[in-house]
């Protein structure tokens, strides 16, 4: 027997929804964090961060509009994959990335993909929903056919990195010869 079986196990309690919408709400009232997960990102689109991590509790996607907070690039999903791979390759803090069935999705600051002008990515309307799973559902985990490739956090990735290693993944795939 280890000294830890000897000592009394302390059940832990089993938190409702209702429990969690509390502290969600208390979270969001203290600026942002509930102790488990940065919650400001949430907060910045817009959208209610007790609902959205009610929604997540009961397994669900949550609906949150890009362009108020943070601006979100949208590319197809193997150029995405090595943009990813780029930025990780050139050291470069990687905020939140959303892998899709047909695409990934990057949330930037907002206004730092105003100009964007590469083909194969465009930035996602003002108000469009963004559906995303709970952060701890990464890849290769999914919800819906939705997960994580790096999830939110307390960063976005920067927009002027992005745009290089897109480019940058766009030409190492002609290189390739894959498309």
């Amino acid at each position: 027997m280890t000294t830890n079986e000897a000592l009394p196990q302390r059940e832990q309690p089993r938190r409702t929804t209702q429990d969690r919408i509390r502290r969600a709400q208390i979270a969001e009232a203290a600026g942002g964090f509930d102790g488990l997960m940065p919650v400001d990102w949430i907060r910045d689109s817009g959208a209610s961060v007790s609902q959205t991590l009610a929604l997540w509790d009961q397994g669900q996607l949550a609906e949150l509009p890009a362009g108020k907070g943070w601006d979100v690039v949208r590319m197809d999903r193997s150029r995405g994959w090595r943009t990813v791979t780029a930025l990780r390759t050139a050291d470069v803090t990687i905020g939140p990335v959303l892998h899709t069935e047909a695409y990934v999705e990057v949330l930037v600051p907002l206004g730092s993909a105003a100009g964007w002008d590469q083909d194969g990515a465009s930035v996602v309307a003002e108000g469009e929903l963004l559906q995303v799973p709970p952060p701890a559902v990464v890849v290769p985990h999914t919800l819906r056919a939705r997960s994580w490739i790096v999830p939110p956090g307390r960063t976005l990735t920067d927009g002027m990195a992005l745009y290089e290693a897109f480019a940058s993944a766009g030409a190492s795939m002609a290189m390739d010869g894959t498309r």
